[in-house]
C-alpha cells in the first residue's frame, strides 16, 4: 500500500484562494473531485502534481516530498490534464524516448502496447491530436512508468460514450493493481458505482473528503431520501445542506 498526503496546499489570484487544503489517500482507491465550475480543482490538482511551484504547503507520497525531493516524488505520479508538457512537434515515440530516462519504472513495451490499445500511432506529433486524443496519449505515457497515483483532470470530457466506458474499465483494472487514482470531473454519472470517496471543492476550500457511503448516509438523514448520483450530493453540499 501507498500513502499520499498534502497539508496547508495554497495558492491565492485576484479574485480567488486555493485556502489551506489538506486529506490523505490510499492506493488502490478510487477518489472523485467534485466542485462547480471555478470551485478551484484544477488549481488544485495543478499544485499537488507540480506543474506550478507558486504555492504554500506540501504534498508527499510514501516519504518524497514534493517541495524537497520533487524527481523522487514525481516518478511515484501520473498527471493527465490539458496541460501537455510535452515537446509538441516531436512524435509520440520520441517524448517517450526523451522523458524515459528521467522514471526508473519505464517500460517502453508497455508504452508502445498502451498507445496500440489507444489506436495512436507512434509517429504522429502532439501537436496533431485532438483533445480526446491527447488524454490518450497521456494515459499511455504515464501508465508506462507505473506511477503510484494516477491524478486525472477532466479526462472524460474529451471521450465519446463507448470509448469513456472503456477508459473506465481500464481504471477499474488499475486499482486492482493497487494504484491510487484522484480523478476530477464534472461528468459524474459513469462514476456513481466506482467512487470510494468523494472530494468536494467550494470556493477553494475542500468542504468533504468522505467516504461516498458517508455522506449518502448523511443525505438520507438530511432529506429523508437515498441519493441517486453523486451530483445529488454534490448539489446537497452547495446548498449548504450537508454538515
Amino acid at each position: 500500500m501507498s500513502e499520499f498526503t498534502c497539508n496547508g496546499i495554497s495558492r491565492s489570484f485576484k479574485n480567488f484562494q486555493l485556502d489551506h487544503i489538506s486529506f490523505s489517500m490510499e492506493s488502490g482507491y478510487f477518489y472523485v473531485l467534485i466542485g462547480v465550475n471555478g470551485s478551484g480543482k484544477t488549481t488544485l490538482l495543478n499544485c499537488i502534481s507540480g506543474v506550478t511551484d507558486r504555492f504554500t504547503g506540501d504534498a508527499r507520497i510514501d516519504g518524497a516530498s514534493l517541495k524537497n525531493t520533487p524527481v523522487e516524488y514525481r516518478q511515484k505520479l501520473g498527471y493527465i490534464s490539458e496541460a501537455r508538457p510535452f515537446f509538441l512537434e516531436k512524435s509520440l515515440l520520441e517524448n517517450g524516448e526523451l522523458y524515459r530516462e528521467f522514471y526508473p519504472n519505464w517500460s517502453s513495451g508497455d508504452y508502445l502496447r498502451y498507445l496500440e490499445h489507444f489506436e495512436l500511432n507512434p509517429s504522429r506529433q502532439v501537436c496533431g491530436l485532438s483533445k480526446g486524443e491527447s488524454m490518450k496519449f497521456q494515459t499511455a505515457f504515464v501508465l508506462a512508468h507505473h506511477p503510484r497515483f494516477l491524478f486525472l483532470d477532466e479526462p472524460l470530457d474529451g471521450f465519446d460514450p463507448v470509448f469513456r466506458r472503456s477508459f473506465l474499465d481500464l481504471l477499474r483494472d488499475l486499482l486492482d493493481l493497487d494504484m491510487g487514482i484522484l480523478l476530477s470531473t464534472h461528468i459524474t454519472e459513469d462514476l456513481d458505482r466506482m467512487a470510494d470517496y468523494l472530494l468536494i471543492m467550494e470556493n477553494g476550500k475542500l468542504s468533504r473528503c468522505e467516504t461516498k457511503e458517508q455522506l449518502s448516509d448523511d443525505y438520507a438523514d438530511i432529506t429523508g431520501r437515498n441519493a441517486r448520483h453523486i451530483r445529488d450530493l454534490l448539489e446537497l453540499e452547495h446548498r449548504g445542506g450537508a454538515r
